[in-house]
């Protein structure tokens, strides 16, 4: 993104064009043909003005947005004065909910616009580590579920953090072993609960860190960071720190992550919030099952990588919940994190905005997390999202809210009507059925007006969309996943509408490990889908010889669901759940290291390189003349970017011919405690290799035609793989199972050992 900001008179003049193009795109009459061709000529300007405007990105992205923006208008101009006539109760219903969506689709791209005008990218701004005037900082680690070798990673990870130590002061907030859970009526959950309080206390004291929980676990994650800070337990002090770093226990820290944000708290005296992207080591069930890990950005990218740059120019930066500074006495203005909804952070947030304080948005992935592992734990993620968002909307109301300014309404209104999607997903997709089933004549236009109006509107929509997040997002994938998520959209977002306090907070199950392929347990509904959709054809055809004038409105239908159909190709790979065997994720890595091999003549030096990482182990690439044999210790000399040296001691497992190369699978040697403090340094301490991933990703853009060939083989390769596996098992899925890390096997009993 393009960090430089656009003048205020730029601004100004974007503004005025925007009006402009309400009043001329409503207004000026032109013939179906002069519409037709002023409309692709418009498209043409956008494909070669990306050209022509290259040596200004700023003002290219209004440029585009403002052509786009009067397609878009004339198009709802069109809709609404000559396609929307009452021919019978049902058929006239299907066409004002369809023109409702489409007005909600257009208001959600010119929110989107509002908010992209001007994306800025702040440059890092490290501390001063010896200033005597540093903050003290609490760093909050709130645990509910997850293992205890999560919780000892991001706490060893914290305290390895830059920063004086004196004024470092880190929690392990535990709700797994509350009181509540520990005198728990079943006595394997109770048991299970005791062993694990004991053991988070034991880690807390290696670590020399401090350990909290609580009589009982109410409001959930909330509720567990506001005992900490405003608890009533005098045997235990409270957190009093300046600042106040919330971290979720999946989310491991690199040493330079207060090191990078504290400093815009020493320069802004109203900043409430320094936020800094989720970046997540192990691809999410949709990259997994596709296949799309490695090679193209995730979903979460183009939050992180590009929206939130957006929303940081407008000072509406809000906090995602972990990887954020937040200042402690504002945070007591608020009353600690608040609780009314189930997207806590947000709220948070949106309070501290109409105090009016101030956020920053730093982007640096600093941290390194998990995302859900199966596609049902995906959906139980994103449904909480939606519900929180649409809770804020209807208790909260950010378009009401005193202190907010206009376009902090105007970006929060953004951040929570978007999750209306999966009601418009869904009547975009059965609207061809409505007229190829049942004959509702629900849009009303020939093809040669679609291709005057919504055909141009909907190219440009997709050239500006792959301008502005092309790298961060491949064409089509934005309606790949509200594809797979909108059917689950619905029943979560009708429930919170009837009961906007009902939603409970559901916690994210993280690090399973997958011992088999299967179907996904929710995976049903769309087999209802494609079974509609390959029924579409033969019906067309009845149709089309039954009436052949009918002729516009099938060809105009079937191209609709034909991709339609293509998404849901997509979705039937993302149900079929791959195995996924491996304890840790592998983090790809290229760096430079040299081997020390043990030789009858001493020590041989080999230069060689990372092939991947993880907790267990790592991958080398040595010449192919290099002997290793499985069993055989060896030492890695290793060095990250910041220049820190690192020897590690590791064993072979297996060995490979790789072309030219031999490939060598090592599992690290842990030694005792303090060993693993010295590898999750060297895993986890740096963040410069998550930024080189992720640029690397963002690299591989892809044009619109690109993208289409691109998502139509992923899912023809999806759906190939649904319907071999499906025919491969007797019974429609697998059992699970959950497998635990062997790094923390070894370590248990260490720390479980101490007195």
């Amino acid at each position: 993104m393009n960090s430089n900001k656009i003048p205020l008179p730029l601004l100004l003049l974007f503004a005025i064009l925007c009006a402009s193009v309400f009043w001329m795109g409503g207004t000026a009459y032109l013939s179906p043909e002069k519409q037709m061709i002023f409309a692709w000529l418009i498209v043409g300007f956008l494909i070669v003005g990306q050209r022509l405007f290259s040596f200004n990105a700023s003002l290219l992205r209004l440029i585009l947005m403002v052509l786009t923006l009067f397609l878009g208008v004339r198009y709802c101009v069109f809709r609404f004065t000559q396609t929307l006539s009452y021919t019978s109760f049902i058929e006239f219903f299907f066409v004002v909910l369809l023109f409702v969506t489409e007005l909600y689709a257009l208001t959600i791209q010119l929110l989107g616009m509002f908010v992209m005008a001007n994306p800025i990218d702040r440059p890092l701004q490290p501390i001063d580590l010896d200033d005597p005037n540093l903050p003290t900082v609490d760093v909050l680690i709130p645990t509910y579920n997850e293992t205890e070798q999560m919780v000892a990673i991001t706490a060893g990870a914290a305290t390895l953090m830059n920063y004086p130590k004196e004024k470092l002061n880190i929690y392990i907030l535990d709700d797994g072993g509350t009181v509540q859970k520990r005198t728990d009526p079943d006595p394997q959950k109770a048991a299970a609960a005791k062993q694990r309080h004991e053991t988070l206390k034991v880690l807390a004291e290696f670590l020399e860190v401090e350990y909290r929980t609580r009589e009982k676990n109410i409001s959930a994650k909330a509720g567990n960071i506001n005992q900490a800070l405003y608890g009533d337990d005098d045997d235990q002090p409270r957190p009093n720190g300046e600042l106040v770093l919330i971290l979720d226990c999946d989310h491991v820290p690199t040493r330079d992550l207060l090191e990078n944000t504290v400093s815009h708290f020493q320069k802004d005296e109203k900043l409430f919030l320094v936020q800094t992207p989720h970046f997540f080591i192990n691809p999410d069930p949709i990259e997994r099952n596709l296949g799309t890990f490695k090679n193209i950005p995730g979903e979460n990218e183009v939050f992180f990588g590009a929206v939130h740059l957006g929303l940081d120019f407008w000072n509406t930066s809000y906090f995602c919940g972990s990887a954020a500074v937040l200042k402690r006495r504002y945070l007591d203005e608020a009353g600690g994190v608040l609780g009314e909804t189930i997207t806590e952070d947000a709220e948070t947030a949106l309070f501290l905005h109409g105090k009016g304080y101030n956020s920053v948005y730093v982007n640096r992935p600093m941290v390194c997390g998990l995302s859900p592992e199966t596609f049902d734990d995906f959906i139980v993620q994103r449904n909480r999202w939606a519900q929180g968002m649409i809770q804020i909307m209807l208790l909260k109301n950010p378009l009401t809210m005193k202190g907010l300014s206009v376009v902090q309404k105007i970006c929060y209104c953004n951040l929570t009507i978007y999750w209306f999607f999966g009601l418009a997903r869904c009547m975009f997709f059965i609207a061809p059925f409505l007229y190829i089933f049942f004959g509702l004549q629900i849009y009303q236009a020939s093809l040669f007006q679609c291709l005057a109006y919504p055909i141009p509107y909907v190219a440009a929509s997709m050239i500006l969309t792959n301008y502005v997040f092309g790298s961060v997002r491949h064409p089509f994938f934005s309606e790949l996943y509200e594809m797979a998520q909108s059917l689950y959209n619905i029943p979560a977002f009708f429930s919170v509408l009837l009961r906007p306090r009902a939603p409970k907070f559901k916690v994210t199950p993280k690090d399973k490990s997958l011992t088999a392929d299967f179907l996904s347990p929710i995976a049903y509904p769309f087999y209802f889908l494609l079974v509609l959709s390959v029924a579409m054809y033969p019906v067309a055809l009845v149709r089309l010889l039954m009436n052949p004038l009918a002729w516009n409105g099938v060809v105009i239908c079937l191209v609709w669901g034909s991709f339609n159909f293509l998404l849901l190709m997509l979705c039937l790979g993302i149900v079929w759940e791959r195995k996924q065997l491996r304890k840790k994720h592998r983090i790809p890595l290229e760096e430079a290291v040299t081997v020390k091999q043990k030789s009858a003549g001493g020590e041989e030096q080999i230069h060689a390189h990372t092939a991947d990482i993880s907790e267990e182990g790592i991958g080398l690439v040595l010449p192919p003349s290099v002997v290793l044999q499985p069993g055989e210790r060896i030492a890695i000399d290793a060095e990250d970017s910041t220049g820190k040296k690192y020897t590690l001691a590791a064993e072979v497992l297996r060995t490979s011919q790789r072309e030219n190369e031999m490939y060598v699978g090592c599992q690290f040697i842990y030694d005792d405690e303090l060993t693993f403090l010295y590898l999750t340094s060297y895993i986890y301490g740096d963040s410069q290799r998550w930024a080189d991933f992720l640029q690397k990703r963002r690299a591989n853009k892809v044009s619109l035609g690109q993208g289409l060939v691109e998502v139509l083989s992923l899912g023809l390769k999806g759906t190939y793989h649904h319907f071999k596996g499906l025919s491969k098992l007797a019974v429609p899925g697998l059992k699970k199972q959950y497998m635990t890390g062997g790094v923390w096997n070894r370590l248990r009993s260490v720390f479980q050992a101490r007195p």
